[in-house]
C-alpha cells in the first residue's frame, strides 16, 4: 500500500462538479457495462458519463474467464481515464470470502473451516494468493474478512465466520487482512465486515435485530473490528444490516462516526452492505424514502454505496442542492475514497495485464496450498479406533455428499453463486477413496437427497434397501451427509444454510437420519463424515457412529483431504471455532458465557455442548505437565509470563493446538466462566516433549465496566490450560495488585514461543 498523495486528492476535489464527486460514491455492476462479454463505450457513456467510485460483481456478472475479463476492466478503466472528464479510474471488486468468486479461482475451505485450522500462517497464505488472483483481473479491493462472531448456528451465515470467540475471530481476521493488503502481491483493500453485531442475530434469521446491547457488543463482537482498525490496518468497513438497540446499522452515527471514526482513528472508507441503505425506507421505516435514506447515510459515515446508485446519485445531488444535507459530507466521503485510490497506486496505473492474468490460475502452488487447507481444516470429533483406516479395507460410501462436486463449496464461491464448478479440478470423497482403494474395493450409494424440505417421516424403508446391501458387503462404512451451501436466491436449489438460508432444526436436512440409522442397522462400523455450513447435531437417539469427522465446507481440495485424514496420511489436526449443541433448544451454547448461564441443567436433556468450543481428537495423545508460572503478583501494565510442557505420548506424529483461557475470579461486572487469550499449535513426534512459553499482558485481562468504559482491575485470576474448553489440564491463580486502570489499548494478544 502506497502513502497518500495529499496534493493530487486536495487538487481533484477542488476541480470535481458536484455530479463527478457524487459519482465517485457509488458503485455499478459490471453487468450494466458490458454487450455480449465486451465492454459498450455506448453504454459505459450513459451509465457512467461523470466517471464511478467502484465497479462490481466482476467475475460473477461478467461470467468470463480471467485473460478476458482483465481485458474488459482495462478497457473501463481506460474510458474513465480518458472519455470522462475527471478522468479518476476505479476500484473494481468481487467476493473472496473462500476464493476470488470467478472462473477458475481457487475454491479454499469455507471460513469456519479456516478458523477450524488455528493456523493463522496458512489462513495469511491463503488470502495472499485469492489476492493475486483478484488482482490479476483487475481488482483492486474484496468484501472480506467477517469478522463477525458466529453465536447462533440457526443463522445461514454462520459458515462464513471465524467461530463463535472474539479473540480467535480477531487473530484469524488479522492474518486475513494481511495476506489480502500486504502479501507477496500488490495490495487488495480487504472489507471488514458486517458492522457490527450480524452474528447474533434474534431468533436466528438474518438482517434481524441483535440479541445484545450496545455494552454487550463492546466487550465482545466490536473487539476484531477494532484489532482490524488498530492493528491490522483495515481499509474498508461494511455496515450491518440490522438495527442495535433500535438504530439502524447504516444509519448509525454512534457506531460509524463516534467509535469506529471518532474513538478507534479508522481513516479508511465505510460501504453500504448490498442495498442496505435502501433499506433504511424499505425494511427499517426509519426514514419515508430512498432520497432521504441515502441523506441519512452519508450523515452517519456511510461513504460509498453498493451495489448500485439508488440513494448515492442523482437525489443525492439533489439533496445537496436543496440544502438537505451540507456539502461538506459528501466532500469528506470524496476525500477518503480518493485517498484510498491514491494508496493504491491507481493514478500511476489502473490497467491489468491480460496477457499474463491466465497464468495467475491454476497453479501446482495454489492446488497444494488448497489441499492443505482443506486437510487442517477437518475435525475429528471422536473415533473408537476405527480410524485411521487400513489399505486393504473394503468400504462403502453413501450418502447425498459423497460425490457431489458442489457440496463441498462454501457460499460467495462462483460455483455457488452460478451453480457451476466451471471446470476446477474437483476430486469428491468417492473417488478420493476410489483413486486409492480401486475400483473393486469401494461401493457406493447416495441413498437420498440433502433436501431440507423433504419431510423425515415420509419415506419408505426399502428405498435404502441397497444402501444396506452395499453397507452389508464392507469392512466399513463411510457416509457423507450434511447440507449444501448456497444464497437465498438458490432456495429451489436445495441450499440448506448460507446467506438468507436460516433454519429452526440443527438436524440433519431431509431422510440423512434415517439414512444412517438404515447402514447401522447392519452392524458395520460407521465412519460420519459432516460436509456442512453449520454445526450439526446427530439425533441424541443415534449412537451408533464409530468416527465422526466434522469437514465443513472443505472447498475444491475436499474429498483429497477427506480421504487423507480417513486413512491417515495427516494426523486430525483441526479443532472446533464453535460449539457443537445438543439440541436447537440449548441455544445460546457458546462457551463464553457466566456461570449462571453456563452451568444451569435441564430436565429433558444435557445443559453442556454435543461437542465443546475447541474439541478436536488425534490419531495420538498428549499430556501437559510443569507449568512454571513467573510470578504469582504482577502488577498493571506488566504481563504474566509462563511455561509448560507438553509431549506426544502416543505412537503417530501428531499436531496439538495447546489453549490458553483465563478467569476472572471477581470483578464489578458479572464475567465468563473461561475467555480464550492465545493458543499454540506445534507438532510433535512420538515421544517428542518441548515447552511452550506464554506471555500475557495484562492489558487482555480488560473489562468492560458498569460505566461501559473499558478497565483492568485488581484481582484474581485463573489461567487454564488446556486441549479445549472442557478439557483443561493445568490451572494457576495469579493475583493483579494496583489501583484500576485503563489498559493502554483493550485488544491485547498473548504471545507464544515453542522451544526445545
Amino acid at each position: 500500500m502506497q502513502t497518500t498523495n495529499t496534493e493530487l486528492v486536495t487538487s481533484l476535489l477542488a476541480d470535481l462538479s458536484l455530479e463527478e464527486k457524487v459519482a465517485q460514491l457509488g458503485t455499478v455492476r459490471i453487468g450494466s457495462l458490458l454487450e455480449n462479454g465486451e465492454f459498450s463505450r455506448e453504454r459505459a457513456l450513459k451509465t457512467i458519463p461523470h466517471g464511478i467510485g467502484r465497479v462490481t460483481r466482476v467475475g460473477r456478472e461478467s461470467h468470463l474467464d480471467p485473460t478476458a475479463l482483465a481485458r474488459v476492466v482495462r478497457d473501463i478503466q481506460k474510458f474513465l481515464e480518458a472519455d470522462t472528464r475527471p478522468g479518476i479510474p476505479a476500484i473494481f471488486r468481487e467476493e473472496a470470502l473462500c476464493g476470488y468468486a470467478g472462473r477458475r479461482g481457487t475454491a479454499f475451505p469455507q471460513s469456519i473451516g479456516m478458523a477450524s485450522t488455528w493456523n493463522l500462517t496458512l489462513v495469511e497464505q491463503v488470502t495472499d494468493e485469492i489476492s493475486g488472483q483478484l488482482q490479476a483481473v483487475g481488482c483492486q479491493a474484496t468484501l472480506a474478512p467477517v469478522l463477525d462472531i458466529g453465536l447462533d448456528p440457526r443463522w445461514g451465515r454462520i459458515e462464513e465466520t471465524y467461530g463463535e470467540d472474539p479473540y480467535l475471530v480477531a487473530c484469524m481476521g488479522l492474518a486475513a487482512i494481511e495476506g489480502f493488503q500486504a502479501g507477496s502481491w500488490d495490495s487488495v483493500l480487504a472489507t471488514a465486515k458486517h458492522f457490527a453485531g450480524h452474528g447474533r442475530p434474534e431468533g436466528g434469521r438474518n438482517r434481524a435485530p441483535v440479541t445484545g446491547s450496545l455494552r454487550t457488543l463492546k466487550q465482545n463482537d466490536l473487539r476484531p473490528f477494532r484489532a482490524a482498525v488498530e492493528r491490522g490496518g483495515v481499509e474498508s468497513i461494511m455496515a450491518a444490516y440490522h438495527a442495535v438497540d433500535g438504530v439502524p446499522c447504516h444509519a448509525d452515527n454512534r457506531l460509524l462516526t463516534g467509535i469506529l471514526r471518532e474513538e478507534w482513528g479508522f481513516d479508511g472508507t465505510v460501504v453500504s452492505d448490498g442495498r442496505g441503505i435502501e433499506l433504511l425506507c424499505d425494511d427499517h421505516h426509519v426514514v419515508p424514502d430512498h432520497a432521504s435514506a441515502g441523506v441519512t447515510a452519508l450523515r452517519a459515515g456511510i461513504d460509498v454505496e453498493l451495489p448500485e446508485r439508488e440513494c448515492f446519485g442523482a437525489s443525492l445531488v439533489e439533496a445537496v442542492r436543496e440544502k438537505r444535507i451540507d456539502k461538506a459530507f459528501v466532500d469528506q466521503a470524496v476525500r477518503r475514497h480518493l485517498e484510498q485510490k491514491s494508496r493504491l497506486g491507481l493514478f500511476d496505473s489502473a490497467v491489468p495485464e491480460p496477457e499474463r492474468a491466465s497464468k495467475i490460475f491454476d497453479t501446482d502452488k495454489q492446488h497444494r496450498l488448497a489441499r492443505n487447507a482443506a486437510r487442517e481444516s477437518l475435525v475429528l470429533l471422536e473415533n473408537d479406533g476405527t480410524l485411521p483406516l487400513a489399505d486393504e479395507a473394503t468400504v462403502a460410501i453413501v450418502g447425498p455428499n459423497a460425490d457431489a462436486p458442489r457440496h463441498l463449496f462454501g457460499n460467495y464461491t462462483y460455483a455457488a453463486a452460478e451453480s457451476d464448478e466451471d471446470g476446477l479440478e474437483v476430486i469428491t470423497p468417492l473417488a478420493a477413496i476410489r483413486n486409492r482403494l480401486g475400483q473393486e474395493a469401494v461401493r457406493y450409494e447416495q441413498g437420498c437427497s440433502v433436501k431440507a424440505e423433504d419431510d423425515p417421516a415420509n419415506f419408505e424403508s426399502h428405498e435404502f434397501d441397497a444402501t444396506r446391501a452395499a453397507a452389508d458387503a464392507v469392512d466399513v462404512v463411510v457416509a457423507c451427509v450434511g447440507g449444501r451451501s448456497g444464497i437465498d436466491v438458490e432456495r429451489e436449489a436445495t441450499g440448506t444454510a448460507g446467506e438468507g438460508l436460516d433454519r429452526t432444526s440443527l438436524g440433519l436436512p431431509g431422510h440423512q437420519h434415517a439414512l444412517l440409522e438404515a447402514v447401522a442397522e447392519t452392524g458395520t462400523p460407521v465412519v460420519v463424515v459432516l460436509i456442512n455450513g453449520r454445526p450439526l447435531s446427530l439425533d441424541s437417539r443415534f449412537d451408533a457412529p464409530s468416527a465422526i469427522l466434522e469437514a465443513w465446507l472443505p472447498g475444491q481440495a475436499g474429498g483429497l483431504a477427506i480421504a487423507d485424514v480417513l486413512f491417515g496420511d495427516v494426523d486430525a489436526s483441526g479443532r472446533l471455532p464453535v460449539s457443537i449443541p445438543r439440541a436447537v433448544g440449548q441455544l445460546p451454547v457458546q462457551y463464553c458465557r457466566t456461570a449462571l448461564s453456563a452451568d444451569q441443567h435441564y430436565v429433558d436433556e444435557a445443559a453442556d455442548p454435543w461437542y465443546p468450543f475447541g474439541h478436536g481428537e488425534s490419531y495420538t495423545t498428549f499430556e501437559y505437565s510443569e507449568l512454571d508460572l513467573e510470578t504469582k503478583t504482577v502488577s498493571m501494565a506488566r504481563s504474566i509470563n509462563f511455561s509448560l510442557e507438553v509431549e506426544n505420548t502416543g505412537k503417530r506424529p501428531g499436531i496439538e493446538v495447546v489453549q490458553l483461557y483465563v478467569r476472572d475470579l471477581e470483578a464489578s461486572v458479572t464475567r465468563p466462566v473461561r475467555e480464550l487469550r492465545g493458543f499454540s499449535r506445534l507438532s510433535l513426534s512420538p515421544g517428542e516433549r518441548r515447552r511452550i512459553s506464554f506471555s500475557l499482558p495484562v492489558d487482555a485481562l480488560a473489562l468492560v465496566d458498569r460505566d461501559a468504559e473499558w478497565m483492568i482491575e485488581p484481582g484474581s485470576f485463573e489461567l487454564q490450560i488446556g486441549r479445549s474448553t472442557a478439557d483443561i489440564r493445568l490451572r494457576e491463580t495469579v493475583e493483579v495488585v494496583g489501583e484500576p486502570t485503563p489498559p493502554s489499548s483493550p485488544i491485547a494478544f498473548s504471545d507464544s514461543t515453542v522451544g526445545r
